[in-house]
């Protein structure tokens, strides 16, 4: 059940990121706030400096920050709805792992 709703919620996240990509691309601002410019800068700002970090300048180019930069978008998303799906969809199998640890 637990894989089945990680595979949900990161193909979830994938979808809204680009769908919100898409939407942007269109010029449609008003529903995907953190695509617009001052969410995007902040975002990105963030990015950057994490970028700096990776040895042998791999984090210098602009396909590595796009990579990043969708990566976290669906991150961010897949964890959200994963939590979501979590509380509605609770995990009800009958071999539940004992409390205390001992069997």
């Amino acid at each position: 059940m637990r894989k089945r709703l990680i595979w949900i919620s990161v193909s979830g996240g994938v979808f809204i990121t680009l769908l919100a990509l898409a939407l942007r691309a269109l010029g449609i601002y008003r529903p995907v706030p953190y695509l617009t410019y001052p969410g995007s800068y902040l975002m990105q700002a963030g990015v950057d400096r994490i970028l700096g970090y990776v040895p042998w300048g791999l984090g210098d180019n602009l396909i590595s920050e796009l990579l990043v930069f969708f990566a976290l978008n669906v991150a961010g998303y897949a964890f959200v709805i994963f939590l979501l799906l979590r509380i509605f969809y609770p995990d009800r199998s009958i071999d539940l792992p004992p409390i205390t640890g001992k069997r």
